[in-house]
């Protein structure tokens, strides 16, 4: 968590995914039991420090660009960010034992048999080679992804391709891994989040829900911007949530006489909040694929989370957000 505040989220989780599954498989934890607060504990962490995720950039870019006058610098969110990596600590730490998927960890590969031969001196093991061809290349595609994203899939193939080519892995091996059902619901998903930004859905519902609740005070106002970010965010990019729905705010507060600078905060923490479905956010996929959670896991161990996050992170962005 302390990490992902200073680092991209999706190269904090895959560098520290195998340290989590070497600890938990000495202390007897499945990697289900794991990964999952892994992936939380990133975004947790991202929500810090303004440089922590890029949803608090395209966030403070946003405000900047409506309100040249405005600016966020680094640490103006940890006040508020700490309250939610608190809260959402706590809900892990307490609930996990009982919501996340208990299985019992793999157990470990038989160790090799090495014959050592007489005036032969020792050689390395024949895999080493290939266990450093391997970290080599997934450091190299994890760094330059963490620059620029959307390199992440052609770095990706590439590395397959050179690992199948050099025999570090087979393409049965490979193709064994991947898990067809998790990707067609991922791919429809994804489908599903396009449809709602070309049609403007999510600025329709955020403009019919705040609207309502609106009259209510600034308060409810809040809570229901929070409510419509990470409903949307569901399905849809955390950065397309704030992109799309800081206008809305920013009209609807403005109109109510409401400071849209509280609003501001709970969209940006609400956007980060996603924690109720694999397709989500990207460090959400990592796990779902490692661990073989499916989308009931998510929802029954992240909308609980979602909530307590909520009702801690909204009164904070009224008390704190000036």
């Amino acid at each position: 968590m302390a990490i992902s505040a200073f680092m991209n989220n999706t190269p904090v989780c895959a560098m520290m995914i195998p340290i989590v599954n070497s600890w938990g498989a000495s202390l007897g934890f499945g990697a289900q039991s794991l990964q999952m607060p892994l992936s939380f504990a990133t975004m947790l962490g991202g929500t810090l420090t303004m440089i922590g995720s890029s949803t608090n950039l395209v966030a403070a870019n946003a405000a900047n660009k409506h309100d040249p006058t405005f600016s966020m610098n680094v640490f103006d969110i940890t006040a508020i960010g700490t309250i939610n990596a608190l809260a959402g600590t706590a809900y892990m730490v307490l609930s996990g034992r009982k919501l996340l998927p208990q299985r019992p960890p793999k157990p470990a590969p038989p160790a090799a048999t090495v014959t050592l031969k007489a005036g032969v001196a020792p050689a390395p093991p024949r895999g080493t080679a290939r266990l450093w061809l391997t970290l080599a290349l997934i450091s190299t595609m994890m760094t330059v992804a963490a620059q620029q994203p959307k390199a992440l899939l052609p770095m990706a193939l590439g590395v397959l391709c050179v690992l199948v080519r050099t025999g570090c892995l087979t393409l049965k091996e490979a193709w064994s891994a991947v898990n067809g059902p998790v990707l067609l619901s991922i791919a429809l998903s994804f489908a599903l989040g396009e449809a709602i930004k070309k049609s403007d859905l999510a600025g329709i519902l955020a403009d019919k829900v705040v609207s309502i609740v609106s009259p209510y005070g600034e308060l409810a106002l809040l809570f229901a911007v929070y409510a419509v970010a990470i409903t949307v965010g569901a399905v849809i990019s955390n950065n397309a949530v704030v992109a799309l729905m800081f206008p809305v705010v920013v009209r609807i507060c403005e109109g109510s006489g409401i400071s849209w600078k509280p609003a501001l905060y709970a969209l940006t923490l609400a956007a980060s909040a996603s924690f109720s479905t694999p397709v989500s956010y990207q460090t959400n996929l990592m796990v779902a694929a490692d661990a073989g959670y499916s989308f009931s896991d998510f929802l029954r161990f992240g909308l609980p989370l979602q909530l307590v996050c909520m009702l801690a992170t909204v009164p904070a962005c009224r008390m704190l957000a000036k």
